[in-house]
């Protein structure tokens, strides 16, 4: 067994909300069965365990601990090594409380964000997440250069060849084909298809979306990118979308379920704050999908600011 979860009632946070609790085996020898007691002294009759599992494992009561939260309940760890085995899924975890409007509290470290103050933390992890970023962009950089001045291919082989686009494209121009059935003769998934379908609008008729960099900031040295027109978000609406490192760096590989609303409101939320390219913009996000989802996404204020002095569309679903 990998996980367990332990008690049916939760009690109260301070704000009103529930303290759930999250236990995780750090070792071969690690007794979870304390950590989670430790926890339940604390006041959390809803526990969430896993035991031990190797490194390449995911942690599954992990996400089902994270899922269960609500705006409110305050997530409850006997020290922050528990929310990930390394900084990195440490850093990701505790953006994932925020995004869900929750409280984090430390019992070793005696951290608890609900606290006077404690919002201070949670800026503590988005500016370490920001470093984080910064560095990897650097040595991206030196990385690819070297590769360049070597004469190396960079990057992953193409999902689809240059023959199969042409495929594609024909196939699409036939009103009796959806991207179903043409992912279907292709042999590869609908969010493959989803992918190129930019590339595709761009080879045949010229598409370039059109975009400016607003004067707010995504975060400190990042202005946001704004689309002009609504109509060129032509991304995917349905299906798993993995993004580019240069995107989400936290947890790499991580596919996006946009059939589940929580992780749909994540992945919109990561690239509007992320994206640096009109591309971005037009290749992973839907308009139809965004415009419905604006009054719910959790977002930095400039980058809601910008959107919404541009677009009257969704300035009216907030209105609304």
């Amino acid at each position: 067994m990998n996980g367990s979860q332990t008690g049916t009632v939760a009690g109260p946070a301070a704000g009103g909300g529930t303290l759930i609790g999250y236990a995780r085996a750090t070792g071969a020898a690690d007794d979870v069965t304390t950590r989670a007691g430790i926890i339940r002294e604390a006041g959390c009759a809803r526990v969430f365990a896993d035991e031990y599992l190797d490194r390449q494992a995911a942690p599954p009561m992990a996400r089902a601990c994270l899922e269960s939260l609500r705006p409110g309940d305050t997530l409850v760890v006997t020290g922050l090594d528990q929310l990930g085995r390394s900084q990195r899924e440490v850093i990701a975890m505790a953006a994932e409380v925020r995004r869900r409007g929750a409280e984090l509290r430390s019992l070793r470290e005696e951290l608890d964000t609900a606290a006077p103050g404690g919002a201070a933390v949670f800026r503590v992890f988005a500016g370490l997440a920001d470093v984080g970023r910064a560095t990897i962009a650097a040595g991206t950089s030196e990385g690819l250069a070297a590769a360049r001045a070597q004469g190396k291919r960079l990057g992953r082989p193409p999902a689809l060849t240059a023959e199969q686009l042409r495929e594609v494209r024909a196939l699409l121009l036939r009103p009796d084909h959806t991207v179903s059935s043409v992912a279907r003769t292709i042999g590869v998934s609908r969010s493959t298809i989803y992918k190129y379908l930019p590339d595709i609008a761009q080879s045949d008729a010229g598409f370039v979306p059109a975009a400016h960099l607003a004067p707010y900031q995504a975060r400190p040295g990042r202005r946001v990118l704004v689309l002009d027109d609504l109509a060129d978000l032509r991304g995917p609406t349905t299906g798993t979308v993995e993004l580019p490192l240069r995107l989400f760096w936290s947890l790499p590989g991580h596919r996006f379920d946009l059939d589940d609303p929580d992780l749909r409101l994540w992945y919109y939320q990561t690239v509007l704050r992320e994206a640096s390219q009109p591309a971005d913009l037009a290749r992973y996000l839907d308009r139809d999908t965004l415009v419905s989802l604006w009054p719910e996404l959790y977002l930095p204020k400039g980058v809601r600011r910008a959107w919404e002095d541009h677009h009257q569309a969704l300035r009216s679903t907030v209105s609304a």
